[in-house]
């Protein structure tokens, strides 16, 4: 008898981690430059300027983050990002006054890792292995490294990586398996979609957009503003009120950029 019951709560440990692990949300792995900071690098002269003045983020991204991490354990989001390995202060200040939740970065150490390709694909390749079992969804801008890299990703981790969000600051074609977005709103809705995140959590994000009256924190100068944004289509009633109202403020804004 006491074998059995010795058995049952072996089976009992293994079992509950699976249990939990199905309830987690997916793990963010995140850009960080025209990501979650504006960034302007569009040219070397531009980025060098942009780098000394003081870090902006865009309006949303933080509800955005800190809805998609709650859970128990953190960090549960991830920067990997070919900033340098020198700028870890200010990363973590900038993070910090601007309310995102708790995380864990990988920056390039510029005098060893050359490639930026080679050191995001294998820094997110140790991301995933020390994870097994876990989801991930993957947030970066739509650079040429980054398309390169969203279609390596799809192909090599297809079960691991339920999304791959690509921000439009300039208009390219996007790889199989990503998808574009323009603001944090836009996540929200595709998570709402794909039942990651509740009508609740996307008005949340919705509210932050909506109370944002500057153009530049959503769109910098350098980014592409879109005056004819619609992300309404095929939305349920529940969370169609505060997409349709997202919706002409966005467009609204750009339209007064022009």
């Amino acid at each position: 008898m006491r074998r059995f019951y010795a058995l049952c709560l072996l089976l009992l440990i293994e079992l509950v981690p699976i249990n939990l692990r199905a309830s987690e949300k997916p793990v963010i792995i995140s850009g960080f430059d025209d990501v979650i900071r504006q960034a302007e690098n569009t040219g070397i002269l531009k980025a060098a300027i942009k780098i000394l003045e003081k870090d902006k983020t865009f309006s949303g991204m933080p509800e955005l983050y800190e809805t998609l991490s709650k859970q128990e354990a953190a960090p549960h989001f991830i920067i990997v990002s070919a900033i340098s390995t020198w700028f870890d202060s200010r990363i973590d200040r900038f993070l910090f006054e601007t309310q995102f939740p708790p995380h864990r970065r990988y920056l390039r150490n510029w005098l060893t890792q050359w490639s930026i390709e080679d050191f995001k694909i294998t820094r997110i390749k140790e991301v995933i292995s020390e994870r097994l079992g876990r989801k991930f969804i993957v947030i970066f801008d739509n650079s040429d490294a980054s398309l390169v890299l969203a279609n390596k990703l799809h192909e090599q981790f297809p079960n691991q990586i339920v999304a791959i969000y690509l921000r439009q600051v300039v208009k390219k074609n996007l790889p199989d398996g990503a998808t574009s977005f323009f603001t944090a709103f836009d996540i929200a809705l595709a998570e709402f979609a794909a039942d990651r995140m509740t009508a609740q959590e996307v008005e949340r994000v919705g509210d932050a957009i909506l109370k944002e009256k500057r153009t530049d924190m959503l769109f910098p100068p350098y980014a592409i503003c879109p005056q004819s944004y619609n992300s309404c289509k095929g939305m349920p009633p529940g969370i169609l009120p505060v997409c349709e109202k997202v919706q002409v403020h966005v467009q609204s804004l750009c339209q007064r950029r022009e």
